[in-house]
């Protein structure tokens, strides 16, 4: 259940274009009977359909935000430097 969730959402222009590359990359190696790009295509369509983007494995992207503490007011002091 979980893998047809992943395939269903998720879909962002860099999906997109990983899965058209690794589905190139396959078409083209079954064309020339190559063995080794099929394997290398498969593995990259399938990782690109089932994995949630580059960077965000582990949903390590996500942050939390920072609420605005606003009431601390600090005084900056400047310090002027001379010119040439």
């Amino acid at each position: 259940m979980n893998l047809l969730y992943k395939l269903r959402t998720g879909w962002t222009t860099l999906k997109f274009v990983r899965v058209g590359l690794g589905s190139l990359i396959l078409y083209s190696s079954i064309e020339s009977g190559e063995v080794a790009g099929i394997i290398v295509g498969s593995l990259f369509t399938i990782f690109a359909l089932f994995t949630d983007g580059v960077c965000c494995a582990g949903n390590i992207c996500y942050t939390t935000t920072q609420k605005n503490n606003s009431s601390k007011n600090e005084t900056i002091e400047y310090e002027e430097l001379d010119t040439k």
